[in-house]
This record gives C-alpha cells, structure tokens and sequence, in this order.
C-alpha cells in the first residue's frame, strides 16, 4: 500500500518528499522535532535576552518552567545554551542518518536511498524457492516490500544459450539467475533490455543473450559462479540475493507415466504427457552454504509459481534443501501456477499439485497456499487450461484465493498482485503457523502417480 502511495503521487516532488519523511522507520522525524524543539528554545531564549513582552497569558501558562523567577541572563542562557544542544545534536544525527542512507546505492536519488535503506531493508527475510519465468515474477512485485530478499533458484536448465554455456564452459546455467537478477534490478526496464539482447549473427555468439556470457564472463573474473553471480548483482544493484541452489552440475531426469526415460531438464518438460517421478544426478549435490541459511533465517519460505517438475522441484531434490525448508521457522507458503502446462502438470489439480511439492518437499513444507481466483469467465484461448481452485478443501494448509493473474498473459501471475496478496496473507498469518497433523506423512499421491521410487534411484548416471 505505502509503495502504491509513492508511486502515484511521484510525479509531485515536493509532496512525495513530504510523504518519504513521514513513513515510519525512516529515522528522520526525531531529528526534526528535536532540532524543531531546539529553535524553539534558542528563539525563547533571545526574546528573553531582549525583554522582549510575550504573549498574554504566557507567564501564567508556563510559569516556573520558563525560569520566569531567574535573573534574565540567567534565564536566557539557559534557552540558549539547551536549544543550541538540542538543534546542534539534531542537525549531527540528521547528517549522519542521511549520510548512511545515501551509502546504499550512491547513483540513487536521496529519496530512494532513503525509501529502501530504511524501508525495505526493515521489511520481512524472505526466501523464493524456484526458477523459470515465475520467480522473476514474483521478485518483480516484492521488491517494492522488502528488500531482504534471496532467491534460490534451479540449476538443471539444459536449453538454448544456457544449456550451451554450459556445455563450452563448463559452468553452471546462467538463464534462470539472469532473469532473478534482472527482476530485482533498480532500473529494470532498461537493464532487462539489455540482459536479455540476443546476438543474431552466423557466428558462435549466434542465439546467446548479452546476460548471459556477462555473468559467464564475471564468473571467470571472480573465480566461481557464485563469485560471478554476486558481482553481477552488484553491477545491477539489485534488491536482495540471488543464489543457485547447488554449485555443481546436475541433470534432471524424468520419467514419465507411459515408462519413457527422458534425460535432461529441457526433454523433461517437452515430455508431451504425464510425469511419474523426476530426480536429480548426482543425488548428493551439496546445497549452496548461503541458501541454507537464508532458509534457515527466514521470516517466510514461498516454492514457487513456475514449472512444477523443471523449475520446483528440482530445487527440492539438492541434498538438505528440502529438509532446511521443513525445520525452518518461518511461515511457508505455495504459490500455485494460474494454468496448467501442457504434459507437466495439464490437469492437475490444486490440491494435486500441493501434494507433489509435500512428496518431495516433506509433510511440514507448506502452511499456506496461495491460488488464483479470477478465471477470466472463460475469456481465454482453449489452449490455455486455468487451474480451478474452487474444489472442496479439507486440507491442514491454509488456502487463500485472490485474484493475482495477468489478464494480458493469462498463463502468468501479474507481479504487483502476486506481491500484495502475499505480504497480506504474510501480515495476517505470521507468528501463528503450526505444525501439520502428523496422519500427513503419507500424503495422497496425485493421480498420474504411480508410486515408487524416483525414477533412477538404483542407477549411477543419467
């Protein structure tokens, strides 16, 4: 609500000024009523030197709390003297909250320094879990919340220029954290235009996006990918962290309902039907030290939206991932894709969709989930298969329906929605979370399951 305030009114500086000074946490305000209080003294302080007659009525009020009994130099002095304290200590302190404030990002304007290193940076620790185009999304919208935000995004992509970098370089896929990294850029507009320029030539470059072999280029100058990641936050001055979820390279494997083995994020969600089980090889990919603990830290956990086996669940099958978001404290919340994907996850439920993240994710992963409501009245292309979320509900989680799609791209949620459905239900439910009945351990299998174990789990290599 406060960022919506801002936005609105930003084309008035001087009342936006206004409205910055006022916000709470700003750190500011103190320090003009102290400073105010000060003149106030020091003007007192001065009339009193001068004799000068006050207002009628002005002796009886204040009486002895204006040393009316004191000689006048006395009196006087003492006005000046508390008043040239009190203003003198205001304008120090104003300078020095100003002054840190301004060392957040120096190219900022005063305002926004102050808007986010105050502000946000007092907002909630939140970890998103996920990858693909959801993620960005949603960064997109809580940035403009808090800005201690970290991202833990998936590292199986396996495509075009990420899946090619990798291969050449031997580095991990830089694609899914290009996009994080841009959605939670200050100048998004300008920044995403310019990571996301693709080379069109006859040569090697032919397909690559600018973003890409930038961070590809920064992981080689800071020694590791991680390194290169950081750095090019840095560059872009992003709103929070970006972090793979492991540091080595994995490969997603799936398998689906017909018994095809598919190979590969990219052939896993092209796989055109039904998916029984996905794993990850190596099984034992260590998970990234800082992702564990910003899990660990966490006021609120959110998996998702984005693919459900190829940019979810891959996050939850790196060792000790799934296990940190099951201890962790915070509140956790799924946030349920607005449609269905074609083979991966078309006509899966809400309810079956909450259940794959609890088959891989464990019983205590989820306490909220959020759905969207709005179904466009049938409004939409016949491909596009919108998740109903309207089913009975006889689940420990808590649902929250609201309407967060994008109307314009129905198969996406709108990121200022997304943003404010979550930090209203974050507002509402913090501090209450509670353990799911522990008769959830077996958990209903979604109906395309088949059971088992996950697919390849008694093999050594993809």
């Amino acid at each position: 609500m406060m960022r919506a305030i801002l936005d609105k009114i930003s084309r008035f500086p001087l009342t936006n000024a206004i409205l910055v000074l006022l916000i709470p946490g700003i750190h500011l305000k103190r320090w003009l009523a102290l400073g105010f209080f000060g003149t106030i003294a020091v003007t007192l302080g001065v009339l009193f030197a001068f004799e000068v007659s006050l207002a009628p009525g002005f002796h009886s009020i204040v009486g002895t709390l204006s040393l009316k009994f004191a000689p006048t130099p006395i009196r006087s002095g003492v006005f000046i003297g508390l008043g040239m304290i009190f203003a003198g200590s205001a304008l120090v302190k104003l300078l020095m909250s100003l002054g840190s404030a301004r060392g957040v990002r120096r190219h900022w304007s005063l305002l926004d320094s102050l808007y986010v290193g105050r502000v946000l940076s007092g907002g909630p620790r939140v970890v998103v879990i996920g990858g693909g185009s959801g993620l960005p999304n949603l960064l997109r919208g809580l940035k403009h919340y808090t800005s201690n935000l970290t991202a833990v995004v998936t590292v199986a992509d396996d495509g075009g220029s990420s899946g090619r970098l990798r291969s050449e370089l031997d580095i991990l896929p830089p694609g899914d954290i290009r996009n994080c990294l841009v959605a939670l850029a200050d100048s998004e507009t300008v920044m995403q235009d310019l990571m996301d320029y693709r080379f069109s030539t006859n040569g090697q470059l032919d397909g690559h996006s600018f973003g890409n072999i930038l961070i590809a280029a920064l992981a080689g100058i800071g020694g590791d990918f991680y390194k290169g990641v950081e750095i090019a936050g840095q560059l872009l001055a992003i709103r929070g962290k970006v972090i793979p979820s492991t540091t080595t390279n994995v490969t997603l494997v799936g398998s689906t309902v017909s018994g095809q083995r598919l190979v590969g994020e990219s052939r896993v969600g092209a796989a055109g039907e039904h998916l029984r089980m996905v794993a990850l090889f190596p099984p034992d990919a260590p998970a990234h030290p800082d992702a564990m603990r910003a899990i660990e830290e966490a006021d609120l956990i959110i998996l998702g939206p984005g693919s459900l086996f190829t940019s979810i669940v891959p996050n939850l099958l790196v060792k000790d991932i799934a296990g940190a978001v099951a201890k962790a404290g915070g509140l956790k919340m799924y946030v349920c894709n607005v449609a269905g994907e074609a083979g991966e996850s078309a006509g899966l439920s809400l309810l079956d969709h909450l259940n794959v993240i609890r088959y891989y994710a464990g019983t205590y992963s989820v306490d909220i989930v959020i759905a969207n409501e709005n179904l466009l009245d049938g409004n939409i292309p016949e491909t596009i298969s919108l998740i109903d979320p309207r089913q009975p509900w006889q689940d420990p989680a808590v649902r929250v329906l609201a309407d967060i799609i994008d109307e314009a791209s129905p198969t996406h949620h709108e990121p200022a929605k997304l943003a404010t459905a979550i930090t209203q239900t974050y507002r509402q439910h913090r501090g209450k979370r509670r353990r799911l009945p522990l008769l959830w351990h077996n958990v209903r299998q979604p109906a395309h399951f088949n059971g088992g174990e996950p697919v390849g789990a008694n093999q050594q290599s993809p």
